[in-house]
């Protein structure tokens, strides 16, 4: 059951940027909201009825003027890599989706803590060596498991890799494909570079890492 008293459908027209806990979109409870980016958000959510397990919600505005839809990607990425064993796999599982009137979403395994996270809770805020070597490995392992079908991330960043809960916390995943590319065409063949690209610049935020 859930530990809501009261469950209260999420409204049609809602764009799915503020869903209240307590709130119902399709079959999945909102239990807190953790975290939001520019095109979207992501909640923490359970079935209902419950069955006790949790997963993380990630929804997607529809605006008409976008080219591509961070969350189409998301989700293709996500497929390519499911036939991967559950047990090893740096890349989480789609569980469900759906649509609404106003946003999209998807439904997948929750995982912990970001690096960045992590990082920031410990005094000083940096890893121990053999931390800072099993992390450096998890995540060229996530990179090269992408590499492998053709994509490249886009937005590499201690923020974009999380641990498992329990009792995967020894295992780091690799999080949003929102702005991930195929570098490769239907050959297997290495694109050639773009005429055109937008600037962008490196959080100088990262450096601390």
């Amino acid at each position: 059951m859930s530990k809501y008293t009261k469950i209260t459908t999420c409204a049609d027209d809602s764009d799915g940027m503020d869903i209240e806990p307590g709130h119902k979109t399709t079959k999945y409870v909102v239990d807190e909201k953790i975290g939001q980016g520019g095109y979207g958000a992501v909640y923490r959510v359970h079935p209902d009825p419950s069955d006790g397990k949790e997963y993380a919600m990630k929804v997607e505005q529809k605006i008409e003027r976008r080219e591509h839809s961070k969350l189409n990607m998301e989700m293709h990425i996500l497929k390519l890599m499911s036939s991967q064993p559950s047990e090893k796999s740096h890349f989480t599982k789609i569980i469900d989706r759906t649509k609404k009137e106003n946003f999209f979403m998807i439904v997948m395994t929750l995982v912990g803590e970001s690096l960045a996270e992590l990082k920031r809770e410990r005094s000083p805020a940096i890893f121990s060596l053999r931390t800072g070597l099993g992390v450096a490995l998890q995540t060229m392992e996530c990179i090269q498991e992408l590499h492998k079908v053709g994509f490249i991330h886009r937005d590499i960043k201690p923020g974009n890799f999380a641990i498992g809960l329990p009792p995967k916390t020894h295992l780091i995943y690799i999080l949003d494909f929102g702005i991930a590319r195929k570098f490769t065409n239907d050959n297997n063949v290495i694109k050639g570079p773009r005429c055109q690209v937008e600037a962008f610049f490196c959080d100088l935020d990262l450096n601390d890492y």
